[in-house]
């Protein structure tokens, strides 16, 4: 169980290969998938077509009449065999407000029935935690976010919900995520961001990316409907800050 000796290789299709990490998720076998997609990115293949990190490995597309597969498996072995030696991407601290309980949250007091604490303990467990972003996607800018505190283990709705608020804050199992567009899902509703995850609009349409380390600042509405004006304005700019 782990990290591989060496990655495995598995073709997806006739025009993408996932390299396979490691056989279990941890912070250290998606740091090696984030790497490996710099070191990739920076060798400026012709062909390279996309990179999609995940938990423990990376979905790599290219084009096989530009990049052959013999010359992409070479790189992808030679660059793999570097990377316990080789420097991680650098992350961000990304600061979100977030409205808990109420219209915004309307699950925080089943929740917290259901664990036995009590709403502001949820908050406060919740709102203290960094949690670690491993990738994005399922939808557009949909965070898969680690770190939850072990007290808010909580099984998914028995019933999904078949609309779920885009910027809706949410636990399931061992996670948090954020919802980024209006979507199904099956995840506890504590509370809602009025920033956008997603917005095509924007110069960066994708808010969160793979690494960054999150935290969420407990808000009230007033300060919920004047954040989502200045947001909707184009006024609004989040607190992210590079890692060192």
């Amino acid at each position: 169980m782990g990290l591989y000796a060496a990655p495995r290789l598995l073709s997806a299709g006739d025009a993408a290969v996932s390299v396979e990490l490691a056989d279990d998720i941890s912070r250290e076998a998606n740091t090696r998938a984030l790497t490996l997609e710099r070191l990739l990115l920076d060798a400026r293949l012709p062909g390279l077509v996309d990179t999609v990190p995940t938990f423990r490995s990376l979905l790599v597309q290219y084009d096989p009449l530009v990049l052959p597969w013999a010359t992409l498996e070479a790189r992808l072995l030679d660059l793999s065999a570097h990377l316990a030696n080789a420097t991680p991407p650098p992350g961000r601290r990304v600061e979100l407000p977030c409205a808990y309980g109420g219209a915004h949250g309307p699950d925080l007091e089943e929740v917290a029935r259901r664990l036995e604490l009590t709403p502001e303990e949820v908050v406060r467990l919740h709102a203290g935690a960094e949690h670690y972003v491993y990738f994005v996607g399922f939808t557009p800018g949909l965070p898969y976010m680690a770190g939850q505190p072990a007290r808010l283990t909580i099984p998914r709705l028995d019933r999904p919900r078949t609309k779920t608020p885009a910027g809706s804050v949410a636990i399931g199992g061992t996670q948090s995520s954020i919802y980024s567009v209006e979507s199904p899902g099956g995840f506890w509703l504590l509370g809602r961001t009025p920033l956008r995850l997603y917005d095509p609009s924007a110069a960066e349409p994708i808010l969160l990316r793979a690494g960054d380390h999150v935290r969420f600042r407990p808000i009230d509405g007033v300060e919920f409907d004047r954040t989502a004006a200045e947001v909707a304005a184009g006024t609004y700019r989040p607190r992210i800050e590079a890692e060192a």
